[in-house]
């Protein structure tokens, strides 16, 4: 198919590899859409801002004082190299332990009782029950105490009471207290948060100072414990040396009395008769090897397949003898059968040498089975006699075990009672020379300004969220939508040329629209329209009458409107035009403007009138009109493609331009009808509201009967969202 445009065949209408796919992204054309909804992102972000603000100012301000704990990682060694309490071999794992103890509540407890002995009110800042309760708690403690037994007064109360108090001040110091790693290093970060700043210095200082504290004097108490244990276990070994030394000196007296023989004599005679054992076994097994393989072979094969396993001078002489008469059997029978009376004294031969054979070899077989036998009462007779000497051995072992068991009781004894000799007097040096682990690198400050709320970041941080909110709206609209947003991405999408733009106007009828380009004949409007006629060639005075169908995929996409602004430039170039109005349905013209007619275009589709009784000339608005009077849908079933285009071929002889104005594609059936009976096509697609799935199976429709489609126009353009280029935008 060929273009008004004389450009040869138009290609196949292919979208582009990044169109295809639907992935692509406009940029430009998102930011100038996101920037027409900038009031929506400085809505958002102001929203936020202000809700920022006001959350911080019912904030009550809170101070933080910090301080710091590093865990000292070197070694001491005072007197020896083996400390009574060895020092923390830092690792992860230590460093998160040590961590647990500072949050432990016996920990916190200490610190409790330590604050105070400083200022016994200081901690009512922490005490929830010093607080007023919120209304929901003051209901909640009402419902519980219907169900609770009521407590006695005296010491047990007065001590529940504490209990109760020192539970609730030790979750109330865990809920202020950050405790933290400072990056890689062995260094713990106390950080203290609450209302009053001085409070929050007193609470870091203290819990730091009180974990030193029970650090030092648990290692020194650990030292202590250590050596009165030494102490009284040094005495009780002394006496166990003394009885366990006795022990063996009189059990060796009884062994010698006892036992005639040694056990290093009976252990060499168990090592000799194991190896005449291995020995002789070896010998057994080979003899039944060697006898089961030779009865094995005389069963399968007979004395043929023993070969010469034996080798006997019978055996051989008679094996000879049997080779003899065989090769003069073969000479015979070169000559002779079987029957003949020489072969068979021959054979006769033959079978005394092999009844001779086999009697041998069953004789040298009991041979080898009287081998075997003598090989295992051999060894029965050798295991036997290694079976009593082990039995000796064992008698003479246990008799000396008793006397190991006491000398290694008596060993043992004797260095356990030495060590804690020495080591008793290490611990008691050593127990007056512990030092803690850890040490207080950072002690805790007075703050000066509050920590928390921070009413400018937080202010700032509500602007950014909003505009990150308002934005990711505004982005989101841009990027959701399935429309068409310029005439560049409609015509990559579908492959048709835009031939032009018409802006988006409020106007309320079509005579606003004819008013507008006669109030401002060179405005968006009037330019719009008369690139679309130039595109069309409708001004040319070489070009013969051409009918126009404007198509749209879907409804309200401008046609009607297009159709009465096209007609009226067309005017404006001297050209005669008449607007056929087939939308049977709406009839959207004559009920605008309730034009009187004599005939319509039902008359003249039922053959009631002629086609210059059906058009109305008089119209005042600059073009004439062929329509019905009302709505009437039976003509869609009365309309055929033939009848109406020798009807255009008919008006061709009085105008110069026929547009027509169809209903939309999709939805209706007779505009097939209508396209295919007039010239040109030209479809009208709606500015950031006709779904590119709606265009695409308008095209293919049109495609798949085998009609083309010469351009393309974009309707309702907001100006917002276009470039300089798509729109006319001229300055004098």
């Amino acid at each position: 198919m060929t273009d008004i445009f004389d450009r040869g065949p138009l290609a196949p209408r292919r979208r582009s590899a990044a169109t295809q796919d639907g992935d692509s992204v406009d940029l430009r054309m998102m930011f100038r859409g996101v920037w027409n909804d900038r009031f929506i992102i400085l809505g958002a972000a102001l929203a936020c801002g202000i809700l920022a603000a006001f959350l911080v100012l019912q904030v009550t301000p809170r101070y933080t004082s910090v301080s710091q704990i590093l865990l000292d990682p070197r070694e001491r060694q005072v007197i020896t190299n083996q400390q009574v309490v060895s020092d923390l071999k830092l690792s992860d794992q230590v460093v998160a332990s040590e961590l647990s103890i500072m949050r432990s509540n016996l920990l916190l407890e200490k610190v409790i009782e330590e604050i105070d002995a400083i200022d016994p009110k200081a901690l009512e800042i922490l005490d929830p029950a010093e607080k007023s309760p919120r209304f929901i708690d003051s209901v909640t403690s009402s419902m519980l105490g219907l169900f609770r037994r009521s407590k006695s007064d005296g010491a047990g109360s007065a001590e529940m009471a504490e209990r109760a108090r020192l539970e609730r001040l030790t979750w109330a110091i865990r809920r202020s207290v950050t405790l933290s790693r400072d990056g890689k290093a062995y260094v713990i970060t106390i950080k203290a948060e609450t209302e009053d700043p001085g409070f929050s210095a007193l609470l870091a200082a203290t819990i730091a100072e009180q974990y030193v504290a029970q650090q030092l004097q648990g290692r020194r108490n650990t030292a202590t414990q250590a050596a009165d244990w030494i102490e009284t276990r040094v005495e009780d070994l002394r006496k166990q040396v003394e009885l366990a030394e006795a022990a063996v000196e009189d059990y060796r007296a009884d062994s010698l009395e006892k036992n005639g023989t040694s056990a290093d004599i009976v252990s060499q005679r168990m090592v000799s008769l194991n190896k005449e054992l291995i020995a002789t076994r070896v010998d057994r097994v080979a003899a039944e090897a060697r006898y089961n393989e030779m009865a094995r072979l005389l069963e399968t094969g007979g004395f043929d397949a023993l070969g010469s396993m034996f080798t006997s001078d019978t055996i051989k002489e008679l094996d000879t003898r049997r080779v003899e008469i065989e090769a003069t059997d073969a000479q015979w029978a070169e000559r002779f059968d079987d029957n003949h009376p020489e072969r068979r004294r021959i054979a006769g031969q033959l079978a005394e040498v092999n009844r001779a054979l086999s009697v041998e070899f069953q004789r040298a077989l009991d041979a080898q089975r009287n081998e075997v036998q003598i090989a295992q009462i051999r060894e029965n007779t050798i295991r036997e006699s290694l079976e009593y000497t082990e039995a000796q051995y064992l008698l003479v072992s246990r008799s000396s075990i008793g006397l190991r068991q006491l000398e290694r009781q008596a060993e043992v004894a004797r260095n356990m009672y030495s060590d804690l000799l020495n080591r008793y007097a290490e611990t008691r040096t050593q127990e007056q020379l512990q030092q803690a682990d850890a040490r207080i690198i950072e002690r805790a400050t007075l703050p000066g300004a509050p920590s928390a709320p921070r009413p400018k970041l937080m202010t700032f941080l509500g602007l950014v969220i909003g505009g990150l909110l308002g934005f990711g709206v505004a982005a989101f609209r841009q990027l959701s939508t399935r429309a068409y947003r310029s005439p560049v991405d409609l015509a990559l999408d579908t492959g048709v040329p835009v031939l032009g733009t018409t802006p988006e106007r409020n106007w309320a009828s079509t005579a606003a629209a004819i008013r507008e380009i006669e109030a401002d004949p060179m405005g968006p409007v009037a330019e719009a329209m008369k690139k679309v006629r130039n595109e069309l060639k409708l001004g040319e005075e070489i070009v013969e009458p051409q009918s126009i169908a404007l198509l749209s995929p879907l409804q309200d996409e401008g046609k009607t409107t297009t159709t009465v602004l096209l007609a009226r430039v067309s005017e404006l170039a001297n050209k005669l035009v008449v607007v056929v109005d087939c939308d049977f349905r709406k009839n959207s013209l004559q009920n605008e403007y309730q034009l009187p007619m004599e005939h319509d275009l039902g008359e003249l589709i039922r053959g009631d009138c002629s086609v210059l009784d059906a058009v109305n000339t008089d119209t005042g608005l600059g073009f004439d009109l062929l329509a019905n009077r009302a709505p009437d849908p039976t003509c869609t079933d009365l309309l055929t493609t033939e009848w109406l285009r020798s009807t255009l071929d008919e008006l061709k002889q009085y105008y110069d331009v026929i547009l027509v104005n169809c209903p939309a594609i999709l939805p209706v059936a007779e505009t097939l009808v209508l396209a295919r009976a007039v010239d040109q096509r030209v479809m009208l697609v709606r500015h950031n509201s006709t779904a590119r799935s709606a265009a695409r199976r308008c095209l293919s429709t049109l495609e798949h009967n085998e009609l083309d489609i010469v351009g393309q126009i974009m309707t309702r353009v907001d100006p917002r969202m276009l470039s300089d280029e798509d729109l006319y935008r001229y300055n004098y």
